[in-house]
């Protein structure tokens, strides 16, 4: 989870974010995802270049309003993605259950990025119960 200020894009902070992921197994963790499933604002050609480099296989619909790239177009498995995206949707519907992260009430981005863990080990343990 990565949180920054409102004025940065959000499909530029994708790159900073594959970087950091570290998906604990049995061995040592790895480093990349098979799959990455992102909103259009991911669908930027830099962001597309680099899950391809990283033989990361990526699920982003293009963007309506730009422009068509000549070529073959990418493969996109729209009934899985709306599956994933239905549990995204979901996940920030309970997050803003509480009060104090819907409304950004903290400026430290740390006691902010505090409380969405405190809300999400919550959540965690209200579905395991």
């Amino acid at each position: 989870m990565m949180i920054s200020s409102a004025r940065i894009h959000e499909g530029s902070k994708l790159i900073p974010l594959m970087e950091s992921i570290s998906i604990k197994t049995g061995r040592r963790p790895r480093k990349r995802p098979r799959t990455v499933y992102a909103d259009t604002k991911y669908a930027m050609p830099l962001n597309r270049f680099y899950l391809d480099r990283r033989q990361i296989k990526s699920q982003i619909p293009d963007n309506p309003t730009k422009m068509k790239r000549p070529g073959r177009p990418r493969g996109f498995d729209k009934e899985t993605y709306h599956g994933v995206r239905y549990n995204v949707e979901r996940f920030f519907g309970w997050i803003e259950n509480y009060r104090k992260i819907a409304v950004r009430y903290e400026r430290i981005s740390r006691m902010f990025l505090a409380l969405i863990y405190l809300a999400c080990i919550l959540i965690l343990w209200r579905v395991l119960k």
